[in-house]
């Protein structure tokens, strides 16, 4: 399985590229990839002409399976409503036919109006239980904005996913293969009790941080292992993880996670 990964597009910004996303359309077009998944942050304010500018773009994407969700800036302005208008839901579930089988994908908002930091929301939980548990036909993948652990080179983390600890949990007990985020610019990844956590940097603007450019991912994942490669638009590439397939952990918890979160019993 192929996916090409990229965030935090952030036109209507003075530090919007437009030959960087011009460059990582053209090149995700020649890598034919079974997913590309864009993990929010098109705008900068959340106004509808920024909206309209990114869908332009990632309206000529020839991947049958592109999936979207919005990002904290793209929820200022009351944006997440011209989101819906011109990209659909902000969050579902599909099934992809894939080389390895099928695959499950979520994909969540987990962004709050006009509030930096995100949060998945006790509301959620049963919703990623029912997807993923018991889920054995492929690889399970979480798409959402905000970065559940700290990224490296990114200064004080002001803004993370505020319930990450429960999020965490859940994604280690549900054996999810692969979170995929954006938020911080800076292409990371951690691999913890199993579950690999893959942020990402900007694609197509100048905010960057530290020595990272401007930049997206493509992974690639077979029955024997999961590799990660940092693409700059129009330029070239690096390696940047690589793993094995099945995740090597000799980590066992005992007690059940009930004693530890609990899923809200929804009023209907």
């Amino acid at each position: 399985m192929r996916i090409v990964q990229m965030s935090d597009i952030h036109t209507g910004s003075g530090l919007f590229r437009s030959e960087l996303l011009d460059a990582a359309v053209r090149e995700t077009n020649a890598l034919a990839p079974d997913l590309v998944a864009v993990a929010g942050d098109l705008t900068s304010e959340g106004y509808r002409w920024e909206f309209e500018e990114a869908k332009g773009y990632l309206d000529r994407l020839e991947c049958p399976n592109v999936v979207i969700v919005p990002g904290n800036h793209d929820a200022q302005s009351v944006g997440y409503r011209h989101f819906e208008d011109l990209f659909g839901p902000r969050e579902r579930a599909m099934t992809l036919t894939v080389p390895e089988g099928e695959a499950k994908v979520v994909a969540l908002d987990s962004t709050k109006p006009d509030l930096a930091e995100g949060e998945v929301g006790r509301e959620h939980y049963a919703w990623i239980d029912e997807e993923f548990r018991g889920w054995e036909r492929g690889p399970k993948i979480l798409i959402l904005h905000h970065h559940i652990l700290a990224v490296p080179s990114t200064g004080r983390d002001t803004n993370n996913l505020r319930d990450a600890g429960d999020v965490m949990a859940i994604l280690r007990d549900l054996r999810v293969d692969l979170v995929l985020s954006g938020h911080r610019h800076v292409p990371y990844v951690w691999s913890i009790s199993g579950v690999r956590i893959v942020h990402l940097g900007t694609v197509s603007s100048l905010r960057v941080r530290g020595t990272m450019p401007p930049s997206y991912n493509v992974i690639e994942l077979d029955a024997e292992r999961v590799q990660i490669t940092l693409r700059e638009p129009g330029k070239g590439e690096e390696p940047l993880s690589t793993f094995s397939r099945q995740a090597m952990t000799t980590s066992e918890f005992y007690p059940a996670l009930d004693r530890f979160v609990r899923y809200d019993q929804l009023p209907f």
